[in-house]
């Protein structure tokens, strides 16, 4: 299964992603939010970052787990390569991402990402299958 793809949005850039579980499927979003930014192979995991986070529903839940790994980027230069989901409920989150702080020898910048937008946010589980829409402001 993929874990996530593009789709075409005017300016931004959208992302359609994929769970086989609400766990996995903030897994693969955090993967797919870094994948965009960097080459994820290059970054070892050799840090962690905890997180826990409560909103009122599972999307935004989704849009503050985002915003929460892009702002360790932003203002603490960290990259993650891998993410563990140990508590979600659609309400909670109880994390972790590993990964390293960025080094210009070493990691490439591919896209410059500002924010995890609400435009067209969307979760849903589908025949047993979680999937996310969602837009982020480049």
């Amino acid at each position: 299964m993929k874990k996530y793809e593009f789709f075409d949005h005017t300016a931004d850039m959208g992302l359609r992603i994929y769970g086989p579980s609400l766990a996995g499927l903030f897994e693969n979003a955090g993967f797919a939010l870094f994948d965009v930014l960097t080459d994820t192979a290059r970054v070892s995991p050799r840090q962690a970052r905890r997180f826990e986070l409560r909103r009122d529903n599972v999307e935004e839940l989704l849009v503050e787990w985002l915003g929460s790994l892009l702002y360790e980027f932003d203002a603490r230069g960290l990259l993650f390569s891998q993410f563990s989901v140990e508590h979600i409920d659609g309400l909670s989150l109880a994390a972790s991402a590993h990964g390293e702080r960025f080094e210009p020898g070493l990691h490439e910048l591919k896209t410059a990402v500002k924010a995890v937008t609400y435009h067209g946010l969307s979760v849903r589980q589908e025949n047993g299958l979680w999937q996310a829409t969602v837009v982020i402001d480049l």
